[in-house]
Order: C-alpha cells, then sequence, then structure tokens
C-alpha cells in the first residue's frame, strides 16, 4: 500500500484514498510522523475497505476522439480554421477547435478554462442565492479532493471538475460554500447541505461510482 504525506496549513488531519490505492494524508506540519502512522493504523481497516470499494466501481469509457465535459461524451473535431477558438455543440455532443484538444497538455489547459469559466459563475449565483459570501475561486489540480475552503474564504476545485454532471458541480460547491460558515463534516454541516440540496446524495453517488476514472 503507497502512502505519501502533504504538509499543509489545515485544521484536521485527512485521510484520502485514491482510486489507484494510493493513500495520501493531509496534515499540518506540527504533526509528528508518529502520530500519522498510528492514525493511519487506527483507520487501516477503513483505507482497506475503500481500496475494495474502488476495485468495483464503474467506469466511464470513452472512444478515440471523445471527451467527457459536464457529464456527457463528445466528439472531438479538428476544424484548423478556428485556431484556437472553441466551439461547442451540445446537441450534436461535437467539441471543435484548431488546436488539437486531444493531446493531453491541450486538453488539461482547456478542461481548466472551463473550469475557471463555469466554477466562478455558478459560485457567484448560489452564494447570493443562498446568502454566502467567499473571497475568491481557484482552480488546480488536486490530488486529495474535489474541493478546500480555506479559512480565508478561499475555495478551490480540481480542475476536472468540468467534466462532472451539473448537478455534480452544484453539490461540490454548495459543500464547500457550506464550509465558509461550518467547517467541519459535522451532523450540522449534512443538516446545512440537504437543507439547500436535498438530492446532494445522489451526487455523492455519481462521484463514488465514476469520480476514479475522471
Amino acid at each position: 500500500m503507497r502512502i505519501s504525506i502533504e504538509r499543509r496549513a489545515v485544521r484536521r488531519v485527512w485521510i484520502k484514498v485514491h482510486p489507484n490505492g494510493q493513500v495520501v494524508v493531509v496534515a499540518s506540519p506540527r504533526y509528528a510522523l508518529r502520530t500519522l502512522q498510528r492514525l493511519i493504523e487506527r483507520h487501516r481497516e477503513w483505507i482497506e475497505r475503500q481500496r475494495a470499494r474502488y476495485r468495483g466501481m464503474e467506469r466511464i469509457s470513452l472512444a478515440p476522439g471523445e471527451m467527457l465535459y459536464r457529464g456527457r461524451v463528445y466528439r472531438f473535431v479538428l476544424r484548423p480554421r478556428l485556431g484556437a477558438s472553441v466551439l461547442l455543440y451540445p446537441h450534436r455532443r461535437i467539441i471543435a477547435s484548431g488546436e488539437n484538444l486531444l493531446a493531453p497538455l491541450l486538453q488539461r489547459q482547456w478542461y481548466v478554462w472551463e473550469a475557471e469559466r463555469l466554477v466562478r459563475r455558478r459560485a457567484r449565483h448560489l452564494a447570493r442565492r443562498y446568502g454566502f459570501t467567499f473571497t475568491r475561486i481557484e482552480i488546480r489540480d488536486y490530488t486529495s479532493a474535489w474541493g478546500y475552503c480555506s479559512p480565508e474564504g478561499v475555495i478551490t476545485f480540481d480542475w476536472r471538475i468540468a467534466k462532472v454532471p451539473p448537478s455534480v458541480m452544484d453539490y461540490l460547491i454548495l459543500h464547500e460554500l457550506v464550509h465558509t460558515k461550518i467547517p467541519n463534516h459535522g451532523p450540522r454541516f449534512w443538516r446545512k447541505l440537504e437543507a439547500l440540496y436535498p438530492a446532494y446524495r445522489e451526487a455523492v453517488a455519481w462521484l463514488n461510482s465514476y469520480g476514479r476514472w475522471l
């Protein structure tokens, strides 16, 4: 079992099991290595259950030339005359560009741009609707979570959020917005989230089924 430790300015220790079986422990530098090792041992049974669950998950299969966007499979069409522009045809499920978005680096950069555009717009809307405030939205390559809300109100999401369905994106955004007022995952947090988004369990189920492959 592969285990790595990420040191960050966090208030609590996270243990994250990745789809490939890797275990990541996120902890403040104030926690001694021996303390974290004891914590891992105490949670070893839970870790093994998560690894077994990932092994049995479903997968979204993409054929050559296809991309996943907002929970739907699109066919990529290369159109040199478009240059760096990207056009979306939702009804035909086509993504067209003059740049080859099937190239991994170009594709990832496009997803980052889309995540920034979609999440910032949606987060502003949901914050206004439900009375939340935040400092700013950032998009990163996260290895341990879909999102994180800092004590200063900076909300960060993994760029792969551009691949999930709109309903799942709403869940992820509301999850972090609730953290601006309730920093932990206690009963009060889940009651508040359910009051805002009663179907959140369906979004969690989607992530549990397909999230490892995104």
